[in-house]
């Protein structure tokens, strides 16, 4: 196996405040999600990204509680 190459890897949040507003697209519903020091439920399946500049957020998140979801 190779490493992948440098533009294959996910960009890095440019925003002014890195990674301050999480959102992450399930069943195509848009939800808020917060950085967590444990892997969420969600967060085993989906991906969370920045809200403003769409880099994919690295690390471990969660769902912001006490949203309605309609699945």
């Amino acid at each position: 196996m190779t490493a992948p190459a440098d533009d294959a890897l996910p960009a890095a949040c440019t925003c002014p405040k890195p990674w301050e507003t999480l959102v992450t697209v399930i069943e195509g519903q848009t939800l808020h999600a917060r950085p967590a020091a444990t892997l969420g439920p969600a967060a085993a399946l989906y991906r969370a990204r920045c809200a403003t500049c769409d880099a994919e957020y690295p690390g471990h998140w969660r769902l912001v509680p006490g949203q309605h979801r309609t699945f």
